[in-house]
């Protein structure tokens, strides 16, 4: 009788730490995974996102630019506030 449950309470601790182990290791290999993705994605876009990084700060200086020209056009700021401003961007 005790050999009986001793024998239970094994089986039932292997399918216990089956059942734990087999989530655990697909999560292990799922971070894996991502990792993997994340190293590849850096190595293939790294000089991709330096450009488009780039083209928008150049964006973004030309749109101020125009603004200023806006300024100036509409007679809200003089000739010497769009140069200053204009530096200012540029530098």
């Amino acid at each position: 009788m005790t050999y009986l449950v001793v024998g239970i309470c094994l089986f039932l601790l292997l399918v216990v730490i089956y059942v734990a182990a087999k989530p655990i290791s697909m999560g292990i290999e799922a971070r894996r995974n991502v990792k993997e993705n994340n190293n590849d994605k850096e190595e293939n876009t790294s000089d991709f996102e330096y450009y488009d990084e780039k083209d928008m700060n150049e964006k973004s200086i030309s749109d101020e630019i125009l603004k200023l020209n806006d300024l100036k056009n509409k007679g809200l700021i003089t000739q010497e506030e769009y140069e200053k401003a204009k530096d200012k961007i540029l530098n």
